[in-house]
């Protein structure tokens, strides 16, 4: 447990006794890895080669050789890169290429068969005007670095795991962190300390605190050093209960807020409980944690990017960015709303391939043209990618543009980027050619837990910078670094500030402040910055805090506005504070104050937040007043319904009523109705509102006045459709008015409801517009209601317009109405129109009709029996269906017949066919024939997996990810196992969902957020997202991959080898490289 009412932080001994274990599983454990060599004992260097072992990192003070030729030869310089030789690449995990046969022990990649520095710098192709330099590896102790950070001393603090993906079970795990000391700024390291061991895999940490905070499984450590020998000697546990569920999930990133705030992630696959002072904090699934130690508060926010955020970076203002390990980099702020309700990532930017990690360049020693720009770190192609940051309305939009430095070199894994205290670009190299867990076995002998690098980066012909002493300044001194130019000397002089005691930290800041020079251009900056050490002591400066919120620059302006939300429980009327805010010129300063108010659970918060939409909303402050509607309905709905809260103007509450959405506002609903002061569009939203949530009565109010209003009598029609639902009382003479409306929209609506309704006395009206010349959305409708209002009596009339020569608008209109009537007759006619069609964009429409009915797959493939369908429409009629994720046993037969192919078996799985196909692929098979294979309409698979510069995904949108490295990161077994049988492991946010709705539709896709009260999915006909309430879901399967199984049945041997070829050759260079 973590800490508990006690409020006590618990402690445990820094070097823990391994546990006793059964002795027969030792006897079996060692005789089965008698042939491994073990990993050394914290008195060896780690797994360095024999030569290097007289330098041990456990001698604290070791230092390496550092000779001229020596440091010469760990020196690369770029060569001059064309654009196409530094093109960008992309890459991402196949849904279907995963996890191999843990009895394989082939390697991912063939074994690096040099693993010198020499041969990895060979490998770097460097931006022009920079070069690459080592600054440390494994002759230092350093392998397998998880993460770095840096100390006021100019030090640089190294996580390495050796146990990672599993320790092994006989084996005390002994991770360690490790001190690198450039003494003599030659820019290489030349001690290493061992600061603290005996780790289990930790996943991240940050300095502060007079120690290090530590990730490890479900604990948050604090490790300190008491007696000053240079190593911890004291762990606490400061919170306990972080999700476990995936190791490379776990707890990470860990970064300074510039208040003093530390925050970090947690992945897909953890659920976390903690317990704090406050209570217990929950998180599920992906997410970010804030954490302020002085107050020993937590608090957590779901989503941020990706389903494995993993990297945290703050702007020059404190705009916060986050990167997820995929290819997202997202905007923050917006998701900082403390609630359950899930909010989408709010992407400003990606890379090509999967990538993580994010450092943004501040630093004189490099050159203009790259200040400002975010470095990625694309640990599964091999590269730094580079993305320029500009303003975007209240957010920002990032821009992708050639690398820094990119290797074709397999074991570079760049897992970290930080600039130094020289200025300098410095990259932790987690150099492996297995860079995960499921790709392999845990006990792959081709692990490397021998090697690891730190790289530096540097402008060729630029000086470097002289850091100043921070570590040795007095609390005057540390205060005037705050006004240096150099990013570094900033951060580490306010790291310093915020570790002193309180009392001397504020009486030198108020001191330093009182003396800036009002006319200095930087003023308001100085300001943000000595505000951020008060936050980290819990120090309130109200006058400080007024200037900044009153200041000319928005982004002062902006974080002051995110100051008050924090003080909020200590400032006198911070409402009224941030209802300045609220209402801002900045769209920036607006999107603060929303996610302010979230922070102040009072009901009069959410009628403060709501009057931003006085004012445009775009998409980041449209999802942020969103979540604060969740954050804070506790407050404010039980409020409305005592009648006591009251919203500046009705437009407000409406806004705040319909992103709530729930039923249990119905009555909130009804009441505002009856208010006067409503506009007509008010009224309209209002009743589109209770027409979606409430019973029959509340339909029949809103019919009434769609009667005079044609937009909500249209908008009606979709909520009729999806509800089921008939309003009360006599609804049949104002549909015969309606029905002769002279706007043909309003006929059309009218006309469609006649139907939904069972209006029996409309039939003959429904009947004549069928043939008649009206608008084809009139007669449309009238082709629907007929089937609605007479059921099979109506098909004879209406089938005719599924096969005839009629707008597409009229052939799907009937064929919808047939196929709830008569699926295998809508099957049949719908076969026969694909067969007959002119145009080939009619394949989507049709099929996505029919496929939308429960029994569809089944009447598909007996249609199939009778309609003459050519090879070539079933094999476009299969690619359709496989990239919509329809996989039915029969149909799939039945397309293969209708091919001219035998329906036949699956291939039988087996270990010694993917050796023989492996064995194949790496004598004769050819990537440019399988390259073929992939873009053809037989195998389909562009359909859904996009490869750089290679097809277009269906729809526009990839339903698989992206595969354009996907042979950088997966060995050739693995995608060959992938291809042959796709349902055995699926990745994580690929697994196929289908919904049985109430309505009778079927809906396929991909989950993409779920409370207590609905599902969203993500259509994978359509790319479409839409929320599903769980009240129309009669039944949710899982269907594994919408990769569908078998599909290499028709292809030859031949071409299988080939397809396995293109997929390993894939590496991520970019077509034409």
């Amino acid at each position: 447990m973590g800490v508990g009412a006690s409020e006590r932080a618990r402690e445990e001994p820094a070097l823990a006794p391994v546990p006793e274990t059964d002795e027969l599983v030792v006897r079996l454990w060692k005789s089965a890895t008698r042939a491994q060599q073990p990993r050394p004992s914290s008195r060896q260097t780690a797994l360095v080669p024999p030569r290097s072992r007289r330098h041990h990192p456990g001698d604290r003070n070791h230092r390496r050789p550092h000779s001229q030729a020596a440091r010469r030869e760990h020196t690369v310089n770029n060569t001059a890169l064309c654009p196409s030789r530094i093109r960008s690449c992309a890459a991402a995990l196949t849904a279907a290429l995963l996890l191999a046969n843990a009895a394989l022990a082939q390697s991912v990649q063939a074994p690096v068969a040099d693993n010198s520095v020499a041969a990895e710098l060979k490998s770097f192709d460097v931006a022009e005007g920079y070069e690459v330099n080592l600054f440390a590896d494994e002759t230092q102790g350093i392998a397998n670095p998880v993460c770095f950070r840096w100390d006021p001393s100019g030090r640089l603090w190294v996580l390495c795991t050796w146990a990672y993906p599993h320790k092994k079970p006989v084996e005390e795990p002994n991770d360690r962190l490790i001190i690198l000391e450039d003494t003599d700024r030659d820019g290489r390291a030349d001690t290493s300390t061992v600061f603290a061991d005996k780790l289990n895999m930790p996943t991240g940490f940050a300095l502060g605190d007079g120690g290090a905070y530590i990730g490890q499984g479900s604990d948050l450590l604090h490790v300190t050093d008491t007696d000053g020998d240079g190593r911890a000697d004291r762990r606490q546990v400061i919170f306990s209960g972080f999700g476990t569920g995936d190791t490379h999930q776990n707890i990470n990133s860990f970064t300074w807020s510039p208040g003093g705030e530390l925050l970090f992630c947690q992945g897909l696959h953890s659920f976390a409980r903690v317990e704090t002072p406050w209570g217990i904090v929950r998180l599920d699934e992906h997410g970010v944690w804030r954490m302020r130690p002085k107050r020993r508060q937590l608090h957590s926010y779901r989503g941020g990017s990706g389903q494995n955020p993993w990297g945290i970076t703050f702007g020059h203002w404190g705009e916060p960015f986050i990167k997820g390990n995929g290819t997202s980099l997202s905007e923050l702020l917006p998701v900082m709303v403390y609630t359950d309700h899930m909010q989408q990532p709010i992407d400003i930017g990606h890379t090509d391939i999967k990538s993580m990690i994010l450092e943004i360049v501040d630093s004189a020693h490099f050159p203009d043209d790259i200040q400002g720009n975010v470095l990625i770190a694309g640990y599964f192609a091999h590269v730094i990618d580079r993305l320029t940051l500009t303003t975007d309305g209240a957010g920002h939009r990032a821009e992708k543009l050639p690398p820094l430095l990119r290797s074709e070199h397999r074991s570079f894994r760049p897992v970290d980027i930080s600039t130094g205290p020289d200025g300098a670009i410095y990259i932790a190299d987690w150099y492996n050619p297995i860079i995960g867990h499921y790709q392999a076995s845990f006990r792959h002998p081709d692990r490397d837990k021998t090697h690891g690098r730190i790289w530096r980066v540097v402008a060729k012909g630029r000086p470097l910078l002289e850091p100043p002493a921070v570590e040795k300044m007095s609390p005057a001194e540390l205060c005037r670094q705050l006004q240096s130019k150099t990013r570094w000397v900033r951060q580490q002089a306010k790291r310093r500030l915020m570790d002193l005691p309180t009392p001397a930290a504020t009486a030198a800041l108020t001191k330093w402040l009182d003396e800036l020079d009002p006319t200095d251009p930087q003023l308001q900056h100085h300001q943000y910055e000595a505000i951020g050490v008060f936050e980290s002591h819990e120090v309130l400066n109200r006058p400080l805090l007024a200037k900044l919120l009153s200041a000319g620059d928005y982004r002062a302006r902006a974080y002051a506005t995110r100051v008050v939300g924090r003080w909020h429980d200590r400032l006198e009327g911070p409402l009224k504070l941030l209802g300045r805010s609220i209402v801002d010129e900045n769209s920036r300063v607006r999107l603060e104050a929303v996610v302010a108010c979230s922070e102040i659970h009072e009901p009069e918060a959410m009628a403060v937040a709501a009057r931003v939409t006085d004012l445009p909303m775009d998409r980041f402050i449209a999802p942020a007043l969103s979540q604060c509607v969740f954050a804070l309905a506790d407050e404010w709905l039980p409020a409305l319904q005592a009648g006591t809260l009251r919203f500046e103007e009705p437009a407000h509450l409406i806004h705040v009523l319909k992103a709530h959405g729930g039923d249990n506002i119905a009555a909130q609903v009804r009441r505002l109705l009856e208010s006067d002061a409503l506009s007509r569009g008010g009224r309209r939203q209002l009743l589109e509102l209770l027409a979606r949530i409430g019973n029959t009565d509340d339909l029949r109010q809103a019919f009434d006045s769609a009667v005079g209003d044609r937009l909500l009598l249209m908008a009606l029609v979709p909520i009729v459709e999806s509800r089921n639902i008939r309003p009360k009382g006599d609804v049949g003479a104002a549909l015969t008015q309606l029905s002769g409306s002279k706007p043909s929209d309003a006929r059309a609506a009218a006309i469609r409801l006649a139907g939904l309704w069972k209006q029996r006395q409309l039939l003959e009206t429904v009947s004549a517009l069928v043939d008649s010349t009206e608008p084809d959305a009139v007669r449309a409708a009238a082709i629907r209601s007929l089937v609605d209002l007479q059921g099979e009596a109506a098909l004879e009339r209406v089938r005719p317009f599924i096969t005839g020569r009629q707008p597409q608008s009229m052939q799907v209109a009937a064929l919808t109405a047939v196929s709830r009537t008569d699926l295998d007759a809508a099957a049949i006619d719908g076969l026969t129109l694909l067969s007959q069609r002119d145009d080939p964009d009619v394949i989507a429409p049709i099929l996505g009709t029919l496929m939308q009915r429960r029994g569809a797959a089944a009447a598909v493939a007996r249609a199939l029996a009778t309609v003459d369908v050519s090879a070539d429409d079933a094999k476009l009629i299969g690619r359709w269906l496989s990239a919509s994720g329809y996989d039915d046993a029969k149909l799939v037969a039945a397309l293969k017949s209708a091919m001219g192919l035998s329906a036949g078996e699956s291939t039988p799985h087996g270990e010694q066919l993917v050796l023989r196909l492996a064995q194949t692929v790496r004598k004769s098979g050819d990537a440019r024939a399988g390259k073929q294979v992939f873009l053809s309409s037989l195998t389909n698979c562009s359909a859904c997996h996009h490869v750089k510069g290679v097809g277009t995904p269906i729809a526009g949108f990839a339903k698989g990810p992206e595969l354009t490295a996907v042979g950088a990161g997966l060995q050739l077994e693995l995608i060959i196992e992938s291809v042959l049988w796709p349902k055995r492991q699926i990745k994580e946010g690929y697994e196929l969902t289908t919904l049985l709705l109430d309505s009778g539709r079927v809906v396929s896709g991909y989950v993409t957020a779920e409370n207590k009260a609905s599902v969203t999915i993500r259509d994978l006909t359509t790319g479409k997202v839409r929320e599903y309430p769980h009240t129309t879901i009669e039944e949710r399967l899982k269907k594994g991959t919408a990769m569908p199984a078998g599909f290499t049945d028709t292809l030859t041997q031949t071409e299988i080898r080939d397809l396995a070829a293109y997929l390993a050759s894939l590496k991520g260079a970019s077509t034409g490289r």
